[in-house]
């Protein structure tokens, strides 16, 4: 076997994808064009600068009363051409539930806006999200294997391992009540077997991190557009809770490389191998899970949408060597915290009473958030 193994990673976008980069753009930054269905980002200094001064004490003012205010000022700007081109940085499509949000806005709303990454080429899927969904599986796929339960020590502050017994049916992992990052860090620590037990808890040997082995490359530039993100809940009306973002749309391709140090697992560099074969595998085995659990959910409370995705995720599924799984915001506990394998009595353990969705008005006739489908094809 080589020392270094390359692979193209080849993923596909079943669902609306946002993966955020925790910075916001404001509504004085930022203008639609309803009848183009486009929006307009904006350079705030740049359109201060190329402003007349008259027109820059109203924009001012505007900008001071909120964000609904700002909007109007910078609509009429445009629908009079006296939008300055240099003030334009880009202009992005949007849907039309991102256009009827904006439009139908109240004094109260925030009218921001969430980007994705951008390089100098344009957006782009990173992969170190896209690698963190890969950890959550192979984390899910350690513990059934090794057919082990992972206990936290309150008394000695530590995770302990422990072959599962019949009484503990599904469940691998008793945490704490309301676990620390700190805590949840020493749990893929003591999972994976870079985590050391000392007299001041565990300490975590980064460098035996198994996924050090596993080096991911961004995606290449790839087209966005601005959506709704609305949030479901069962019994309550929840229609006036708004994210604004930009996400990839339903269908986007990316190709990503992935690079596997097959040599480190081998030979003691980390504290065990990562096998590609096998981490295909564990994505199978359990983001299949998590889409069965939702697609119960979707079902008992009509989510029309949603049942589509997971019924074409199903479909694709059939093909062994494709492997689903859930990237950037809105994927939701289920996905990103083994839900799966927790009590149910335990708060993180328990079914969500919300659903995130996008592209729609009414939060029961949208997408689900984050759900691609992939594969590996080695290189040579």
């Amino acid at each position: 076997m080589g020392f270094l193994r390359s692979f193209r990673l080849e993923l596909e976008a079943l669902s609306p994808v946002h993966v955020g980069t925790g910075e916001a753009y404001p509504a004085y930054a930022y203008v639609p064009d309803f009848a183009k269905k486009e929006v307009h980002l904006l350079d705030p200094g740049a359109l201060l600068l190329a402003l007349p001064e008259a027109r820059k004490r109203q924009y001012l003012e505007k900008v001071a009363q909120g964000p609904k205010a700002a909007q109007e000022v910078l609509r009429y700007l445009h629908e009079e051409g006296q939008l300055p081109k240099e003030a334009v940085l880009r202009t992005l499509p949007a849907s039309s539930a991102f256009l009827e949000a904006v439009q139908s806005a109240t004094e109260e709303a925030a009218l921001e806006y969430r980007p994705v990454p951008y390089s100098a080429l344009g957006p782009y899927l990173p992969g170190s999200s896209v690698k963190g969904a890969l950890r959550t599986a192979w984390l899910f796929h350690v513990l059934v294997e090794r057919g082990q339960v992972a206990e936290w020590d309150r008394k000695a502050g530590v995770w302990r391992l422990r072959d599962r017994r019949e009484r503990d049916g599904q469940v691998r992992i008793y945490p704490p009540r309301n676990p620390s990052l700190s805590e949840n860090q020493a749990f893929e620590g003591a999972v994976l077997r870079y985590a050391r037990e000392g007299r001041r808890g565990m300490t975590l040997d980064l460098y035996q991190d198994p996924f050090r082995a596993v080096r991911l490359s961004d995606s290449g530039p790839t087209p966005t557009f601005l959506n709704r993100i609305g949030v479901f809940h069962p019994t309550k009306d929840t229609s006036g809770m708004v994210l604004l973002a930009e996400t990839f749309r339903r269908g986007t391709r990316f190709a990503l490389t992935l690079r596997y140090h097959e040599g480190l697992g081998q030979r003691g560099g980390v504290s065990l191998p990562i096998p590609p074969e096998d981490l295909v595998q564990a994505l199978r085995d359990y983001y299949r899970q998590v889409a069965e659990w939702e697609s119960g959910f979707a079902e008992e409370h009509g989510l029309k949408r949603a049942l589509e995705v997971y019924e074409a995720l199903s479909e694709r599924l059939k093909d062994p060597g494709v492997f689903p799984l859930r990237v950037g915001f809105g994927s939701g506990r289920l996905a990103l915290r083994l839900a799966l394998l927790l009590p149910e009595n335990h708060p993180e353990g328990q079914e969500p009473k919300t659903r995130k969705t996008a592209g729609a008005r009414i939060p029961q006739d949208g997408y689900p958030l984050g759900w691609m489908v992939g594969r590996l094809q080695a290189l040579p």
